[in-house]
């Protein structure tokens, strides 16, 4: 390598991380909370924001060599995921035909999306197909295929500008339920893959801190626009979610939380309608779900315990109250927080009252 292209290589490292100021810059606004736990979070937030924009836009970007690829887990998380989600894409070239084959297993719901991203970039859907609908042989065995005409199979369709599948998996009892196995395949000989180029990775590492940037300054965005309604949950924009990429079954709700150390937030949903599930979560003010595996941040359809009178009540509090379906504050003195409904008959409003903590546990 000589001087020149050893400048080259620089050059594009260096803009790379130039352009992931921007993203920083989300942390440091006015409106953020001062306290050094969202402070840490938020650093934490941009890091995790970084490592999935890398293997969106670096790892897993080649539609020839597609891989239905999980961004979001345990320690990568955004855009209020659900914990009881397992949220996978693949990236597609609307030129070709994929199948996507797998076997059913015992996860609650599983739903497959083509999806197309505008010049803003929001989400578009072109084809869904869920659980309800997958045809499944008895072994619990399946195939997809993606774009052409329908078979009479399962079928999804890609316009010219189809971009990707998008797959959730959402469990009811993380401990009991298997997840679905999935593969995703071209129809026809790719080959092998080419090799890297400068040109290429450059042009990968510019996709990947747009990535990073534009999450950065979505949810934080959102979340400022939830300030003016503190500790209530009323429901959320759905055309919003539905072009940052959300499933048309889900009927969101999303709303801030900010509790003092002798308070708590009592949600109460009055009835649960005929639904595959509902969850309530609790998040860090970056959109992140807590810490799950060692927090109870969550509940859902299965794991809530109902009221006598068919409803439920759920506690959000910095300390456990003794009540059956406690969420965990995990720390935190502010956040976000959602519900969901999916495929429900009716979308049941919840109502939020806030009590002091000694009230709440006289009251049980």
């Amino acid at each position: 390598m000589n001087e020149a292209e050893a400048a080259q290589l620089q050059a594009v490292w260096d803009g790379y991380l130039d352009s992931l100021k921007a993203a920083g810059a989300q942390l440091f606004r006015a409106t953020t909370p001062s306290d050094p736990l969202t402070g840490a979070e938020g650093i934490r937030h941009l890091s995790r924001l970084t490592r999935m924009g890398l293997l969106s836009a670096v790892e897993f970007s080649d539609p020839e060599f597609p891989v239905l690829a999980r961004y979001v887990d345990e320690v990568s998380k955004f855009g209020c995921d659900n914990p009881d989600t397992i949220y996978q894409r693949a990236v597609l070239n609307p030129a070709r035909r994929y199948r996507v084959t797998g076997k059913r297993n015992t996860v609650d719901y599983l739903s497959f999306i083509t999806a197309k991203r505008d010049a803003q970039g929001y989400t578009h859907q072109v084809g869904h197909l869920d659980s309800t609908a997958l045809k499944v042989d008895a072994d619990g065995r399946f195939e997809i295929l993606l774009g052409g005409e329908p078979t009479g199979g399962n079928w999804l369709p890609m316009d010219a500008e189809t971009q990707s599948v998008n797959v959730r998996q959402t469990y009811l009892d993380r401990t009991r339920e298997t997840p679905a196995e999935l593969k995703v395949e071209r129809l026809d000989d790719a080959g092998t893959p080419p090799v890297l180029t400068l040109e290429k990775i450059k042009a990968q590492l510019a996709a990947a801190a747009g990535f990073t940037t534009y999450c950065a300054s979505t949810f934080t965005n959102w979340t400022e626009g939830y300030l003016a309604h503190p500790n209530a949950l009323p429901p959320a924009d759905q055309d919003a979610c539905l072009k940052a990429g959300g499933d048309p079954n889900i009927y969101f709700y999303r709303s801030f939380w900010t509790l003092a150390p002798d308070e708590a937030l009592v949600v109460r949903i009055a009835r649960i309608p005929s639904c595959d599930t509902w969850n309530l979560q609790v998040d860090n003010y970056w959109q992140e779900s807590m810490d799950y595996r060692h927090h109870k941040s969550h509940v859902n359809k299965h794991t809530a315990q109902a009221d006598a009178d068919g409803g439920v009540t759920v506690v959000i509090a910095h300390q456990d109250p003794g009540h059956r379906n406690w969420l965990d504050t995990a720390g935190h003195r502010l956040g976000h927080f959602a519900m969901r409904w999916i495929r429900a008959a009716e979308h049941v409003d919840p109502t939020t009252r806030v009590v002091k903590f000694s009230e709440l546990r006289e009251g049980i």
